[in-house]
């Protein structure tokens, strides 16, 4: 019977949390430095799970039958975010006080060089690219992000390397049906993490999206009775099905616009997809999105490999997400 006890224990999410924390600040933790908060939607609840102890971070978990649950899946989803702090992090120190060994001073210089190394490296090694993603979609979409919207699809190549894509369906308007690819990794944690690096770069350097993020939380809001923080589920006439795979990218459903072949130049190009601008004015509404820019795939090049600055041959297409070039031919 102790052992069952200690083995669900071990396997608690919850009590993991705990530990990495205390293992993490070097410290007993407290009530303080965890805590959860939990919401209820209709028959279901959903906790987010905040770390105080690790730079106020929070993580939101699925929508469970009870509160236990969902308070178990927070911790989850926290616990897979360290995943990787945890295994390079040194073991729990033993309790037994003759087994307990003295750690080494430090000289002045050798303490001056270790603390210019971390400052260099960076104060928190937890926080990576998908957590800083993960923060500032929050701050834009103005609420906590629920289950597939946030979308990461890794590729295995057969001769080795990863290369990851993610799609963020909680961010306004066009943004939502984006699609970012990473670079080629030597695992899909780091392919992962290209991406989402890739992701940020781009929408922190959008002035419209760095000025939704700063709006205030609460801007617009209707009338409610409710007193809770509120999770903004009617945000802009929001579609659910898009929280359930709906097609995206180069797979949603197309119109050809073009009837003749059109001569373009590449102007970005990210391994799996990029942007062309055609030499010739494109007869459609949707021409002027973008800056003119059109989306194309990899797997919509016909002839040739893209390269940046290279003339390409193309038809366009339209789709939900806007103009898109389709049987391309490099030049």
């Amino acid at each position: 019977m102790a052992a069952q006890v200690s083995l669900q224990a071990a396997t608690d999410p919850k009590t993991e949390l705990n530990h990495f924390c205390q293992r993490y600040c070097q410290r007993p933790v407290t009530k303080a430095d965890i805590s959860y908060t939990t919401n209820k939607f209709g028959n279901q609840y959903q906790s987010i799970v905040k770390l105080d102890c690790i730079q106020g971070q929070e993580y939101a978990g699925h929508l469970c039958l009870n509160q236990k649950e969902a308070e178990k899946s927070a911790a989850e989803q926290a616990v897979m975010a360290f995943r990787p702090q945890m295994e390079n992090l040194p073991p729990p120190a033993s309790k037994d006080p003759k087994k307990k060994k003295e750690r080494p001073r430090l000289s002045p210089a050798e303490l001056a060089a270790k603390k210019a190394k971390q400052a260099e490296e960076g104060e928190n090694p937890a926080v990576t690219p998908k957590t800083k993603l993960n923060a500032l979609v929050m701050k834009i979409a103005k609420r906590y992000l629920q289950k597939g919207e946030t979308i990461y699809e890794t590729k295995t190549y057969a001769g080795g390397g990863h290369q990851a894509t993610v799609q963020l369906k909680a961010l306004p308007g066009d943004w939502g049906n984006r699609v970012w690819a990473g670079h080629v990794s030597s695992t899909k944690q780091k392919a992962e993490q290209s991406a989402a690096e890739i992701a940020l770069k781009q929408i922190s350097e959008d002035p419209e999206m760095v000025a939704e993020a700063a709006k205030p939380k609460g801007a617009g809001k209707g009338k409610g009775k409710g007193k809770g923080k509120g999770f903004g589920f009617m945000w802009g006439g929001w579609d659910w099905n898009m929280m359930w795979g709906a097609p995206s990218g180069p797979n949603l459903p197309r119109e050809r616009v073009t009837t003749e072949p059109v001569v373009g130049e590449v102007v970005d190009w990210k391994d799996s997809f990029g942007w062309v601008k055609s030499s010739a004015t494109i007869d459609h509404p949707s021409a002027k999105q973008r800056e003119g820019k059109i989306y194309v795939s990899k797997k919509d090049v016909t002839s040739g490999t893209i390269t940046m600055g290279c003339g390409v041959s193309f038809h366009v297409y339209k789709d939900t997400q806007g103009l898109g070039a389709e049987e391309v031919t490099v030049l």
